[in-house]
């Protein structure tokens, strides 16, 4: 780390000649560091000054300056002005009336020296489309663009609240609020990013709290269409088209360096994914009320986003819980394919992180009252010393019937919630057409197996469905359908021969980076083929394969893990040692309890149901 500042440094205040002669002593020992070095120089100069403030924050003095403001009461179309809101980047911002429909209005307005600057105008044109094209609550609504004797203007909705940069200003948020405002943002996010639409400027200053606890999303101003949604062929005519090139020159890094991501620092093509990063940094910040990334200039903070891990939350915010931790971790991740893959992901992690916690809240507040608790009474003043002594006798043996009472009904308590619980969870979530809907299981999936015959190296006869486990010959290949009326997370391992240290190969079917989104995740009834365009082909030694499949409620921690080796490099082979022995030892621990096993030879289909939160079994196919 010292090393690529060190040298970044030196290399700046060089001329370009005498640079280039450094980087090139310097590659010829460390290549790689070179290239890290050249990375953050060419951000950095791509972008001039534009870092420390972005393009569209760089002419907000100019716009101020240079373009006479709005006053009370002056018309806009059918808009009358009541005051100014704030400015930006892309124009002044006023609070004003809609006479038409008589309501309130947010008015931004482009300056009419801009209007002949293609890039902003059409920067400009596109926050209004982006954020128009959106239908969710949690999203800035548009109501109209427009052109008023050459200025261009967008009318939105009129959010009464403050920022989140506001929030976090005036002390930490419990983590209920935390929480409750997180999911809204992710929600929001998600929303956009199955639109098409990548955010790339969230911050807490584009996030606003209503008095009514609803979360908004402001300022698309940077936001495009991701190229596979895009009708536009010249959308994707290069990486520089996904930066907004304002006057300046190519490679302009756009958005709010604090909150940018590693990608988007140095220039590169951008997905969903940097808006997954920008915001585990700004709940990062609510949590610690402080940001992950803190430095005392542009280039040091540069390298911190690009090399440096954020302090750990619990150094801020002792009360943390570890979940959350790992929900920043997994967002902030330099490498964005480790990162959650998509913002539907972080959601649900979120929300099942909200969920515990408010149970465990319900569980503690039926907790019995402790005896400090209790109110003393006031002695009783007693001349017979026979009669003091019988009534600290009584007293001594009532006080532990009490305290048996106090405890008994608190865990009559503790066990009805538990049961009401378990019977709501469990209500609805059997199908009714499922032979098995009679069994209480906690846990149901069903799968098919199709199998695929190759004859030198070619398919040949149609796939046909097996209602059991298969003796199959070497050139035979598989596929699995897999199905719950639950929603749940779902692994599956194939099992291979056991190593030199005792210890089975396992490789990794499912999470895949070509499945699902790379999520473990599955919703209701959503069916799902793994492999999705291809077949599994197993070795050709004699053995029986077993395929481990693992239906949880939670995430299985061990089995999250597997999820690194799925990767091209890798083919899903678990190389590391420790990790094959902990999979081993949670097979172990999770057979002991043998699911209940149906197969429908109707529908070539088996069944499988466990009355625990994990659901583990084993399909063993013969091998020959």
């Amino acid at each position: 780390m010292e090393q690529i500042a060190a040298l970044f440094h030196e290399a700046l205040e060089l001329d370009p000649q005498q640079r280039d002669h450094l980087l090139a002593r310097a590659r010829a020992t460390n290549p790689e560091l070179v290239a890290e070095v050249e990375s953050l120089i060419a951000a950095h100069e791509g972008s001039g000054s534009l870092l420390d403030a972005p393009a569209y924050e760089a002419v907000a003095d100019s716009i101020a300056t240079t373009q006479p403001g709005l006053v009370r009461d002056q018309i806009v179309g059918h808009y009358q002005i009541v005051s100014p809101l704030g400015k930006g980047g892309m124009g002044e911002v006023y609070l004003a009336n809609d006479t038409k429909l008589e309501r309130k209005v947010a008015l931004k307005l482009l300056p009419a020296e801009f209007t002949g600057q293609k890039d902003r105008l059409r920067r400009f044109i596109q926050e209004a489309r982006a954020a128009s094209s959106l239908n969710h609550p949690n999203i800035i609504t548009i109501h109209e663009i427009g052109e008023v004797n050459g200025a261009h203007f967008i009318a939105t909705e009129f959010i009464d609240g403050q920022t989140l940069k506001h929030h976090i200003a005036h002390g930490k948020m419990s983590m209920t609020d935390l929480l409750e405002i997180a999911i809204q943002a992710a929600g929001a996010l998600q929303a956009a990013h199955a639109a098409g639409i990548v955010h790339r400027d969230i911050k807490p200053d584009n996030i606003m709290i209503r008095p009514d606890g609803y979360v908004k999303i402001l300022d698309f101003g940077l936001a495009k269409l991701t190229e596979k949604y895009s009708s536009d062929p010249s959308a994707a005519d290069s990486a520089l088209n996904t930066m907004v090139k304002a006057d300046t020159k190519p490679g302009t890094v756009l958005g709010t360096i604090n909150y940018m991501s590693p990608e988007q620092a140095r220039g590169q093509m951008l997905d969903q994914r940097t808006d997954v990063f920008s915001l585990g940094v700004v709940l990062y910040e609510m949590a610690a009320g402080r940001a992950p990334f803190v430095a005392a200039n542009t280039a040091d903070m540069l390298v911190s986003i690009l090399q440096k891990e954020p302090p750990p939350l619990a150094d801020f915010a002792r009360d943390v819980p570890a979940e959350f931790q790992r929900i920043i971790s997994k967002a902030l991740r330099k490498d964005r394919e480790e990162r959650y893959q998509t913002m539907k992901d972080m959601v649900i992690d979120l929300k099942s992180l909200k969920e515990e916690l408010s149970f465990t809240k319900k569980l503690e507040r039926s907790q019995p009252p402790q005896a400090i608790d209790q109110p003393v009474a006031s002695p009783t003043p007693v001349s017979d010393p026979n009669q003091a002594a019988a009534s600290a006798s009584t007293a001594g043996r009532a006080a532990p019937k009490r305290s048996f009472l106090f405890a008994a009904l608190g865990l009559l308590a503790v066990v009805g919630l538990i049961v009401g619980v378990t019977m709501f969870l469990r209500r609805g979530r059997l199908s009714p057409s499922t032979k098995t809907a009679s069994i209480p299981a906690a846990r149901q999936v069903s799968y098919r197996i199709t199998v695929q015959k190759y004859r030198d190296g070619k398919p040949y006869q149609d796939p046909f469905l097996l209602s059991d486990d298969i003796n199959f010959e070497k050139d035979y290949r598989i596929r699995l359908t897999i199905t719950s009326p639950q929603r749940g997370l779902l692994y599956l391992l194939n099992e291979g021969l056991v190593g030199a240290d005792q210890i089975p190969t396992y490789n990794v079917l499912f999470p895949s980076t070509t499945t699902n989104n790379g999520s473990s995740v599955l919703a209701e009834n959503q069916q799902l083929q793994i492999p999705p365009q291809s077949w599994f082909q197993f070795d050709a030694q004699q053995l029986t394969e077993t395929i481990w499949l693992v239906w949880s409620e939670q995430e299985v921690p061990e089995l999250e893990a597997v999820k690194a080796f799925a990767n091209p490099k890798d083919k899903g082979v678990i190389s590391s040692p420790g990790l094959r022995n902990a999979v081993n030892e949670f097979f172990k621990a999770h057979t002991a309890t043998k699911p209940t096993v149906e197969r429908d030879q109707n529908k070539k289909e088996t069944v499988v149901n466990a009355n625990t939160p994990v659901l583990v079994h084993a399909i063993r196919l013969e091998h020959h």
